[in-house]
């Protein structure tokens, strides 16, 4: 109830600021304006295929990311080896800013829905690898060890005893990497001109609708929020054994 009141005392405040000359119409629509504007596209055909364009590359972009990051992170967790040969090129990838390789991937593939799912792979995929990398390093000794002493083979051995272990996790790297990839998405839009949500703010952007521009601001913002709660809810009931969600309930 409060995030709702703090939610509706600023647009309020924004609207009254608007109108007093607080905030100067040259560079901040009223929110009536941009709610307006909003109303319009949410009626926009042509919005919301833009909006598919951008969901549709995001969800591929995310799975693809986490059909990568598992595995590679559970057997870097894993083999000792493989992660002290492998440690240095992970941190030097994973260092360098996803928004930094967007002129790079747009020349080798275009301002396609394959550049802005690439881009998502490449940003999505690290939080997850270093996720479950912590999450098998993190694993119980004595379980190992008992696995080892009964002979269980290492599939079983990983689906019982690594992979459950490494499940929250998982769970926050995947939170991070579908934020991210929301984010990447976007931002490929915006920078490399691929078809999306991104294209269609940059455009209102150039062309001096601030209105317009806002109420895509607005409207991305409310999906990030969307997704949050969903996310969150999400991991609550996956993590439903888990301490930290025990406590949570009263």
């Amino acid at each position: 109830m409060s995030s709702i009141i703090t939610v509706i005392a600023a647009l309020a405040a924004w609207e009254v600021s608007s109108r007093l000359g607080i905030l100067p119409n040259s560079v901040f629509p009223s929110m009536s304006q941009t709610a307006t504007r909003l109303g319009e596209l949410l009626i926009d055909p042509l919005f919301w295929a833009a909006f598919v364009e951008t969901v549709v590359s995001w969800i591929v972009g995310v799975l693809i990311a986490a059909a990568i990051g598992i595995p590679v992170g559970m057997v870097l967790g894993r083999v000792a080896f493989a992660y002290r040969s492998t440690r240095l090129l992970v941190d030097f990838l994973r260092t360098i800013p996803s928004i930094a390789v967007i002129p790079l991937i747009t020349l080798l593939f275009g301002a396609t829905m394959q550049m802005k799912i690439i881009l998502i792979v490449y940003g999505a995929v690290w939080p997850l690898v270093l996720q479950m990398i912590y999450g098998v390093r993190d694993t119980d000794k004595v379980l190992v060890d008992t696995v080892h002493s009964y002979k269980v083979s290492k599939w079983r051995a990983a689906a019982s005893v690594l992979f459950p272990s490494a499940l929250p996790y998982l769970v926050t790297g995947m939170r991070i990497s579908i934020v991210v990839g929301l984010l990447l998405a976007i931002s490929a839009e915006m920078l490399g001109s691929a078809p999306g949500i991104g294209l269609e703010l940059a455009l209102a952007q150039t062309g001096g609708d601030l209105s317009l521009t806002y109420a895509y601001i607005v409207f991305i913002g409310l999906v990030a929020v969307l997704v949050d709660i969903l996310l969150r809810r999400l991991s609550r009931v996956v993590l439903f054994w888990h301490a930290s969600v025990r406590e949570e309930k009263p």
